[in-house]
């Protein structure tokens, strides 16, 4: 049966003797309409030198240049590399309320494509301090490998950022991306056992903050990746790294 439908007349009511009100209602209506261009456009005030090499290299970007106010709303962010795993530019691609954030994957992934990215790294960001990904993260998280896949672009990493810190997808084996898991050497084993030999040192009475983060197994995983990524990537010494970090945190 078809559906049926009350007719009406329609009508117009208009309270001045120009046009130029409707006029611009409909041309917001037609823009709508209209295939837009995709423009990439740079920020000189974010500038960033040097290659991403470990995901404390993205927080560190994401966290000083881009997320004002993390702990206010949600932000999603996305960073497109060369081949080089260079930043060829970010697409600060939604910001939402205090627990959600909508993410288009066809227009992000129409970004990339535009960008001739190779690599993507997405990211966003838990107001509430909490670095536990939720199913949805874990679900946006396949469905952005999957549409990347079909332009063969790889999804290197997913990084939930906190004012304190950060969960990355790639560094957990969170099954759910496909990207490079960096394997350690025997040189960077060795320096493993020394970062443990150092966390074991940290109290509440040298490094508090540390400390505090470390009490549960997460934070301590936590605490662990950050040392290890400033060891490897500042050549710094193990026990630099930690009173170093506490400062850092006393600042924020």
């Amino acid at each position: 049966m078809a559906y049926k439908a009350n007719k009406a007349t329609p009508q117009m009511v208009f309270d001045k003797d120009t046009y130029s009100e409707l006029e611009k209602e409909l041309d917001a209506i037609e823009a709508q309409f209209k295939v837009r261009e995709i423009e990439i456009t740079f920020n000189k005030e974010a500038l960033f030198f040097g290659d991403i090499k470990a995901s404390v290299d993205v927080y560190s970007f994401l966290k000083n240049r881009i997320l004002k106010g993390i702990e206010v709303q949600e932000h999603f962010i996305a960073i497109f590399l060369s081949q080089a795993n260079k930043i060829i530019g970010y697409y600060h691609h939604s910001t939402g309320t205090i627990n959600a954030t909508m993410v288009d994957i066809e227009l992000l992934t129409a970004v990339a494509v535009k960008t001739l990215a190779k690599a993507v790294i997405i990211s966003h960001n838990h107001p509430s301090g909490n670095l536990t990904p939720s199913e949805a993260d874990r679900s946006l998280t396949r469905n952005v490998v999957k549409a990347l896949k079909y332009f063969d672009i790889m999804l290197i990493d997913h990084i939930i950022v906190t004012k304190h810190g950060y969960y990355s997808f790639n560094e957990k084996r969170e099954s759910s991306i496909v990207g490079y898991v960096p394997k350690l050497s025997p040189k960077e084993k060795k320096l493993r056992e020394e970062i443990l030999r150092q966390l074991k040192r940290v109290t509440a009475a040298n490094a508090p903050n540390l400390f505090e983060m470390m009490q549960s197994p997460q934070g301590y995983e936590q605490v662990e990746q950050l040392v290890i990524d400033k060891v490897l990537h500042d050549q710094m010494v193990p026990a630099a790294v930690i009173p170093l970090l506490e400062t850092e945190l006393t600042m924020i």
